[in-house]
């Protein structure tokens, strides 16, 4: 599933602005027996992190997005077992 970031749109004029830069995606990796997923949680502050989960490994800190610079997000919350 891996996760979806819509981020505060902060653009130059129209003329200049590239569609989908406010648009990151993080994209699991499913390869054969090794498996990389993407989660995210939030911090007490309302940043955003962005969590690697490697199949058998602690959760690493992949980004981190600042309160203000993030409005939306989709994906897999950490600590679900679904």
């Amino acid at each position: 599933m891996g996760v979806f970031v819509k981020l505060v749109e902060n653009r130059p004029p129209k003329e200049y602005a590239e569609q989908g830069v406010a648009d990151i995606s993080y994209t699991d990796i499913t390869e054969g027996d090794s498996e990389m997923v993407y989660e995210y949680d939030l911090l007490p502050s309302g940043a955003l992190r962005i969590l690697q989960v490697a199949k058998g490994e602690a959760p690493a800190v992949h980004a981190i997005y600042a309160p203000g610079l993030w409005f939306r997000v989709e994906g897999q919350w950490h600590g679900n077992t679904e």
